[in-house]
């Protein structure tokens, strides 16, 4: 199949469900279903943050929150943020309150939506890419921030598995490739904005390699495999499927799961 490059997200959509990835990044099919709140939210969220560090505080979050709904502010390079997903507008202002009050802890600097595009496997352009939310340099030490808009429940991450997050190791990786960081000056955090919550953790050295090692084998495997082959996998996870209206596999049975 088409793989143009490989992120933590397309490994995930292709760990989920074979049959997803050809249409989304194979076939390329637009969905014909809403774009999902949480999705949305998320994205809001990330632009109000970015501007806040990015003005280093010198404005209120509120202020640049209402900047960006009401598109003073836009939310991609051509396009205004959409309405605020109705559940999510009592969180709003906690969740802004709690970014103002990381950032005034940790302070401006550093870099904002940091991007990586990296060869893993040079000159064969076996391309890894994403962004790093905040990537802070001090004294050739490196801290990575990712902000997070999950809400409290099992699926957020805590200190018994977050050394095992497949996301920050790769940006882990990325950031001693780039930089030539020891691994052992590298740390990362999730900042879970709903109670502000924040789950930090340090890497070894084999806890990152295994990481891209992972990502590369994945790459190969979506690049190995015919589009005609692609099965699809069917769970719960087929009811929040952006082509399940398309798609053979799933059945009345699996959707009331």
């Amino acid at each position: 199949m088409n793989i143009e490059h490989i992120s933590v997200s397309r490994k995930q959509c292709f760990d989920t469900c074979k049959a997803q990835y050809k249409y989304r990044y194979h076939l390329k099919i637009v969905s014909e279903e809403p774009v999902a709140d949480h999705f949305t939210y998320g994205k809001i969220v990330h632009k109000v943050a970015e501007c806040y560090v990015e003005e280093k505080g010198k404005r209120k979050i509120l202020e640049i929150g209402s900047d960006v709904l009401s598109g003073k502010i836009l939310l991609e390079a051509s396009s205004a943020s959409p309405p605020l997903p109705e559940q999510y507008k009592n969180k709003f202002q906690e969740h802004l309150k709690n970014i103002e009050l990381i950032s005034e802890k940790i302070g401006f600097d550093g870099l904002i939506e940091w991007e990586f595009n990296h060869d893993l496997d040079s000159p064969n352009k076996k391309m890894i890419k994403g962004f790093v939310d905040r990537l802070i340099i001090r004294d050739e030490k490196y801290y990575i921030l990712d902000y997070k808009t999950t809400k409290k429940g099992p699926f957020r991450k805590n200190k018994s598995n977050i050394q095992q997050d497949l996301q920050l190791r790769c940006y882990g990786k990325m950031v001693q490739d780039h930089f030539g960081a020891k691994a052992e000056n590298i740390k990362a955090a999730l900042y879970y904005l709903e109670g502000g919550e924040l789950v930090s953790t340090k890497f070894t050295q084999d806890s990152l390699e295994s990481a891209i090692e992972d990502m590369s084998t994945t790459y190969d495997k979506i690049k190995d495999m015919s589009a005609e082959s692609a099965m699809g996998r069917t769970g719960i996870h087929c009811r929040f499927c952006d082509y399940k209206k398309k798609c053979p596999w799933i059945n009345n049975k699996t959707m009331n799961i």
